[in-house]
């Protein structure tokens, strides 16, 4: 910047001041607060207004929401006037970067013997601060601009929270003299305990190899957020049917808190009409105990609701809930059932999270039903024939002889996991590698996911969650065993599946679903057949391995006896089925092919 450039104020009663700009600030703070550089009065002026950024050309003008961040942004050139309250802003004399009226041929003798430029970002604030709950993205841009002369690449990093936060949309840009691009930072703090609220310093960084031991860093500041985040299952069963000789009807329900702060929920549930009763009770063990779970029945005015609950979940924990529900007026004789609607709410005593709500039906059948009695009387009918057989056959004159008794020890199955072969693997999941519809180079993400899960009649949502789940849509990740690429697979399972499908590259995207797949749905199928048709035991033994899953549903025991890692693992994916077009649009940005 050359000369004395300046700011004109101009008062509500006509006064004038000026304001000289300091070439190693850059930035002019406004406001009413004695602390600004420019200090206005006015009861239309806020303690701290806007500033005016003049590192770059054209200088900026940004107006300071109340919240943080900016609610407007607009160029501030050579005699534009700003209005701020009832003053009057105007830049005059001088020009941006030392450019003057003299001729070409004295301006280059001139800046022969001065430092390069070096490039300055086009956007930025002294020390912003962003906020953000866990799992929520924020996203700052960049413009980087190349003041120098001549051709420069820039070297983007950013720093100051774990890695697996931070997403850049480019981390080297190339520019000519007097060029711009646009850089995106992407900062998304992970769900779960261990993202602790407060402010975390974050900066990010630009560097040149054409401008040796030049570095360019800006502060910024993330404050993550004081949340909870609560997350509420379905019943299982949804469809909840009374017992036999008993009028109630028991169900589960799993609620998560992925927050990190613990959640205080008022737990309550109520049938459609008010014809049934709703109960809420936790299913408590040693281990929950242990965890720091508390509960207790809430109470107004002396009165204390039996069905209600209230719960402290702390972060990073689930709560098993058992659902009782007991009709007010029970049948003991009828025809048919009475099918109920009921739903269960959680609210937020504090207000610190949004209302959720689930639901399912319940089944209220008779204690006994008239078709029951029929059958009973046809049953006891033939008895009294059986009782009575021996005397019919005396008196028809035949002897009577000796029942023949054959006693025949039957064996129950067990539930074994029979590993593929081209004989044990249904057709439709054979020789299916040349079945794509073009190669996969040309193919997007999406349309990778959409056409093999047609191909296996799988959701494409469930299967993209499924990729991102496994390697955070990483087509080049390998895990600690050895896994491979976007779904994981291991070598031993590449090995044996791959030849099945006809292909031969675990690190080609389209392949490595297509093994991914085939293998789930083969997965899925053996299950499908033993009656556990619920996607969550197939997603649960892809990641837990099929035998240790046949073997736990051998032993009698449910859905609660898994472990947590694999509940959660399968409760990830199923989430993350409504999302699954924004994970393969910014898998097109992280890792283009």
């Amino acid at each position: 910047m050359a000369g004395q450039e300046q700011i004109e104020i101009v008062s509500p009663h006509g006064q004038i001041r000026f304001y000289t700009l300091d070439p190693s600030l850059g930035v002019v703070n406004i406001g009413q607060h004695p602390d600004n550089d420019i200090v206005l009065d006015g009861r239309d002026v806020r303690p701290f207004h806007g500033l005016i950024d003049y590192r770059r050309h054209p200088y900026h003008y940004a107006s300071l929401a109340d919240g943080g961040g900016f609610d407007e942004e607009r160029p501030f050139s050579q005699w534009d006037r700003l209005r701020i309250g009832e003053h009057e802003l105007v830049l005059i004399d001088g020009e941006r970067m030392g450019q003057s009226q003299a001729p070409a041929h004295a301006a280059a003798a001139e800046t022969a013997s001065l430092p390069p430029a070096v490039p300055l970002p086009a956007d930025s604030e002294a020390a912003p601060r962003w906020r953000a709950r866990p799992g929520q993205t924020v996203r700052h841009n960049l413009t980087i601009q190349n003041s120098g002369d001549n051709p420069a690449t820039f070297l983007i990093s950013a720093g100051g929270v774990p890695e697996e936060w931070l997403f850049l949309s480019q981390q080297a840009v190339t520019l000519q003299p007097g060029g711009q691009a646009g850089v995106q930072l992407a900062i998304t703090p992970p769900t779960g305990p261990d993202t602790q609220p407060g402010v975390y310093p974050l900066t990010w960084q630009m560097e040149s190899p054409e401008y040796p031991g030049w570095t360019q860093s800006e502060p910024l500041y993330l404050q993550i957020d004081a949340a909870p985040l609560v997350q509420m299952s379905r019943p299982e069963p949804s469809h909840i049917v009374s017992r036999p000789f008993r009028r109630a009807g028991r169900g589960h329900i799993t609620v998560a808190n992925w927050g990190n702060i613990p959640a205080q929920l008022y737990l309550s549930g109520r049938e459609r009409r008010d014809d049934c009763a709703v109960q809420i009770d936790p299913v408590l063990d040693e281990s929950s105990i242990e965890e720091g779970l508390e509960w207790e029945r809430p109470q107004a005015d002396g009165e204390v609701y039996p069905s209600d609950l209230l719960l402290h979940l702390p972060p990073g924990h689930l709560a098993h809930l058992r659902l009782t529900i007991t009709p007010l007026s029970g049948r003991r004789f009828g025809l048919g059932s009475i099918h109920h609607r009921f739903t269960v709410s959680a609210q937020s005593p504090e207000g610190t999270f949004a209302p959720q709500t689930t639901g399912g039906t319940f089944e209220s059948r008779p204690a006994i039903r008239v078709g029951f009695l029929l059958l009973l009387l046809f049953l006891l009918a033939l008895s009294t024939l059986y009782f009575f057989r021996g005397d019919i056959s005396a008196s028809s004159g035949r002897a009577r002889a000796a029942p023949l008794v054959i006693q025949e020890t039957v064996t129950i199955p067990r539930l074994a996991w029979m590993a593929p072969s081209a004989e044990t693997v249904p057709r439709p999941l054979l020789a299916t590698g040349g079945a794509k519809a073009r190669p996969s180079g040309e193919m997007t993400y999406a349309e990778i996911f959409q056409e093999i899960g047609a191909l296996y009649g799988q959701d494409w949502r469930q299967l993209a969650s499924h990729a991102q789940r496994e390697s955070r849509m990483n087509p080049n990740a390998q895990g600690a065993a050895g896994e491979y690429g976007l779904m994981q697979i291991l070598p031993s399972t590449w090995n044996e599946w791959a030849p099945l499908v006809q292909v031969s590259d675990p690190w080609d995207p389209y392949s490595n679903v297509l093994v991914g797949a085939a293998y789930y749905s083969y997965i899925h199928s053996y299950f499908s057949d033993l009656g556990y048709t619920d996607p969550k035991w197939s997603l649960a033994a892809y990641n837990w391995g099929p035998e240790r899953t046949l073997g736990l549903l051998d032993s009698g025991s449910g859905w609660f006896s898994v472990p947590l890692t694999q509940r959660m693992y399968v409760a990830d994916i199923l989430i993350g089925v409504e999302n699954a077009q924004a994970l393969v649009d910014e898998a097109e940005v992280r890792y283009p092919r």
